[in-house]
C-alpha cells in the first residue's frame, strides 16, 4: 500500500511551475516559473524564503552544487545563471548565443556544466569563467533534455527531434543515435554503470548505449513524462507525469507496480528520501506531496 503523507501547498502567483528542484537534503525546493523570480521554498512547511533576481521570463531548468550554497538556472532568456543561495545574488550569467536553455547538467565538483539550448545544440560550460569550451551540434530541433556521465567523458542528450543522442565529450563527436521514442525526448538519465540509460517521451525507455539497442519500454502513463527517479539499486523508477500520477516500475520486468495518485496538477518532479521508504513529488501548480513506500 501507498499512504499520502500531508501536503503543502506552495502559494505560487502564476499558472504553472515550469521548473522544480528539491535540494538534496529534501528541505527546500526552487521553483522557476513565468513572470516571476525564481522562487525558495521550505518543502516541509510551504513557506517562501526568498526570491533571486526580478521577474523572469520562463525559468526551465535549475540545478543545485552539492553544498547546497549555490545553483544554475536556465531559461527563455536564453542564459544560463549561477546563484547564491544565501545572499541572493548572481554571481555569473552565461549567454546561450540567443539560445533558451532548456536543461542543465553540472558536473560532480561544481566545475562544469552542459546546457540543453532551444538551436538544437548542447553548449559545455566552465562555471568559474563562464567560458564555452565545446558546442555539440547534430539535433535537428530544440534539445531539451542533457545529462553528463560520471566520469565526465560522455554527454546524454533529448530533443524535439524524438532522439537521444550520446556524444563523447573529449572529440565533440556523436557516438550513437537511439531512436524509438514516437514524441519529444524530456528527460535523458545515466544507470550507474554509465552502459545504460532512461530516457522519457510519452512512454519511458532504458537502453544498451554501446549497442544502442533498446531493452525495455516502459507504457502506462496517459501523458508525458518530464524526469525520472533511478532506485539505490537501480532495480525500480518512479516517473512523474503531466497525467497527476506517478508510477513506480520494476526495471527488470517493465511491471507498473504502482500508480500514485492524488495530484491536482500535471506532476514535475519525484524523489526518493534517503532511505528509500518514502518519496517526495512537486506538481506545475505548486502541491508537494509526500508518500510513504511500503517495503518491497
Amino acid at each position: 500500500m501507498t499512504v499520502p503523507l500531508p501536503v503543502v501547498r506552495l502559494t505560487i502567483k502564476t499558472e504553472e511551475i515550469y521548473g522544480a528542484v528539491f535540494s538534496p537534503d529534501l528541505t527546500r525546493v526552487l521553483t522557476g516559473s513565468e513572470g516571476n523570480p525564481i522562487q525558495l521554498w521550505d518543502a516541509q512547511t510551504g513557506l517562501h524564503l526568498r526570491d533571486f533576481g526580478p521577474k523572469a521570463d520562463r525559468v526551465y531548468a535549475l540545478a543545485w552544487s552539492p553544498d547546497q550554497r549555490q545553483f544554475l538556472s536556465g531559461g527563455f532568456d536564453a542564459t544560463m545563471r549561477l546563484w547564491d543561495v544565501r545572499s541572493g545574488t548572481c554571481l555569473r550569467v552565461y549567454d546561450a548565443h540567443g539560445a533558451y536553455v532548456r536543461g542543465i547538467s553540472p558536473s560532480a565538483d561544481w566545475r562544469h556544466a552542459l546546457t540543453a539550448c532551444g538551436d538544437g545544440t548542447v553548449r559545455q560550460w566552465e562555471l568559474h569563467t563562464g567560458r564555452c569550451t565545446r558546442v555539440l551540434e547534430g539535433h535537428t530541433e530544440a534539445v531539451y533534455a542533457v545529462a553528463l556521465s560520471a566520469d565526465e567523458r560522455f554527454a546524454l542528450s533529448g530533443s524535439r527531434d524524438a532522439t537521444v543522442r550520446l556524444w563523447d565529450l573529449e572529440t565533440g563527436r556523436c557516438v550513437q543515435i537511439l531512436r524509438g521514442h514516437g514524441y519529444h525526448i524530456l528527460a535523458v538519465s545515466w544507470a550507474k554503470d554509465q552502459r545504460h540509460a532512461l530516457s522519457t517521451s510519452s512512454d519511458i525507455r532504458l537502453w544498451h548505449l554501446e549497442s544502442g539497442r533498446c531493452l525495455r519500454v516502459l507504457r502506462g502513463h496517459s501523458k508525458v513524462v518530464e524526469r525520472v527517479a533511478w532506485s539505490r539499486d537501480e532495480q525500480s523508477i518512479l516517473s512523474p507525469s503531466f497525467d497527476r500520477t506517478l508510477r513506480l516500475w520494476n526495471l527488470e520486468t517493465g511491471e507498473c507496480l504502482r500508480v500514485l495518485e492524488g495530484h491536482s496538477a500535471g506532476v514535475k518532479q519525484v524523489v526518493y528520501t534517503g532511505d528509500e521508504s518514502a518519496a517526495v513529488s512537486c506538481d506545475w501548480s505548486g502541491e508537494i506531496r509526500r508518500w510513504a513506500l511500503s517495503p518491497g
